[in-house]
């Protein structure tokens, strides 16, 4: 994540990406969503500039039509008719270390009733570049944020200032989902992602609804997450094996969980669980994508793991991947049901689904000319993309 800028303009290139014709188990298509990349095009429609850093976009779901960008520094931009609002929705500059490129203010979820409880969660990297998972209260007209209403859900001591993961986000099932990286350097030197001790390197789930959390406690576990009951494991784990997931999201009809991991040397991969599964081991630091890493003999079906669905090298488009959304929006026309997701370095977007045999497919690259941070969705299902180069905000169109 975040590296160079390039020149804007766009155009389509000629090449297919490494495919992975591989279908996790009990993941499906969804009625209608035959995925032809041949078809896959897009056009980018500037909507609002100005920012600083922005890092993730979501919306409230409370019916105000508003955007809400996460600045790295520590502030929430909010976007309403075609604008950023003069007050910051949320201003925690004062608790927010962002001296690394890959710190700041990180993640944002709203509670899925937040037009009535007013609550919402907020991923941040704090003075000492750890992480923080906070939970806040915005005032009676969700307007703004009393940054005192702050209460500390997790912290997690990062051992170095890269692989912070950052990714917020409610399931289907009412749970908030949390993605830490593996802590940074390079080849996960302390072995997080395959250790169940440590957040580290892992996507977690836990349940925030105040009716569930006991007395002096800030959040529960649910009592079907996979590793419970495995001796030492920590409870809150939902799936493993993982990098630095710059970016996961969930499909709004299947329910399947699409999660873009950067890679190391040379290969970025987007991995998809099915719908309500998790204990996946997504295969890091033994595997880079589909290729060995760690263990020149590895064997991904000995070792039960979960392979990613497409990648593509730093040779074929990028060096950095961000994760996207399965588009649901109302103009989506032909990019229903879709997966686009992008690359920081370069700037390609691609298109992903599963052609009509079943087998994933990615589209050829479609240059947007961004330095691509996030990408987000509004009330509506209108894909959103950021340039944290220029601080601005496209619309993602069917061309």
């Amino acid at each position: 994540m975040f590296h160079r800028l390039r020149p804007a303009f766009r155009t389509v290139l000629a090449c297919l990406i490494v495919l992975v014709p591989l279908l996790p188990a009990g993941l499906s298509r969804a009625q209608g969503t035959t995925f032809d990349p041949g078809t896959f095009a897009i056009d980018l429609e500037e909507i609002s500039g100005g920012l600083a850093a922005p890092t993730a976009i979501t919306n409230a779901g409370d019916g105000s039509g508003r955007l809400f960008v996460t600045e790295g520094d520590g502030t929430i931009a909010v976007l309403q008719d075609g604008g950023v609002a003069e007050e910051s929705f949320l201003d925690i500059t004062d608790r927010v270390g962002a001296s690394g490129s890959e710190q700041g203010l990180l993640g944002l979820a709203f509670a899925p009733d937040f037009a009535e409880s007013r609550l919402y969660y907020v991923y941040y990297t704090d003075l000492d570049g750890n992480t923080v998972v906070s939970r806040f209260t915005a005032s009676d007209d969700g307007g703004t944020t009393d940054p005192a209403t702050e209460e500390i859900l997790l912290q997690q001591e990062q051992p170095y200032a890269n692989h912070n993961g950052g990714q917020l986000a409610f399931g289907p099932d009412g749970y908030l989902y949390i993605g830490l990286g593996d802590g940074g350097s390079q080849g996960d030197p302390q072995g997080n992602a395959q250790n169940l001790e440590t957040w580290l390197g892992k996507i977690l789930r836990i349940d925030v609804n105040p009716a569930s959390i006991g007395e002096g406690e800030t959040y529960a576990v649910p009592g079907d997450n996979p590793f419970v009951d495995t001796a030492g494991a920590k409870p809150e784990i939902w799936a493993y094996g993982l990098r630095n997931p710059w970016r996961f999201s969930f499909d709004s009809e299947s329910g399947d969980l699409y999660i873009a991991d950067v890679g190391q040397n040379s290969i970025e991969e987007i991995d998809v669980a099915p719908a309500g599964e998790g204990g996946q081991n997504f295969g890091w630091n033994l595997m880079e994508g589909t290729t060995c890493y760690d263990d020149p003999g590895c064997d991904a079906t000995a070792q039960d793991l979960t392979l990613p669905v497409v990648e593509y090298t730093h040779d074929e488009g990028g060096c950095s991947v961000t994760g996207g959304y399965v588009y649901r929006g109302d103009n989506a026309g032909n990019l229903t049901g879709v997966f686009i997701f992008g690359d920081y370095c370069t700037g390609y977007v691609w298109g992903a689904g599963q052609d009509a045999s079943g087998e994933w497919q990615m589209s050829a690259p479609v240059e947007s000319g961004l330095s691509i941070s996030t990408f987000g969705v509004g009330e509506d299902g209108q894909l959103y993309a950021a340039d944290i180069g220029s601080g601005t905000i496209y619309a993602v169109n069917p061309a």
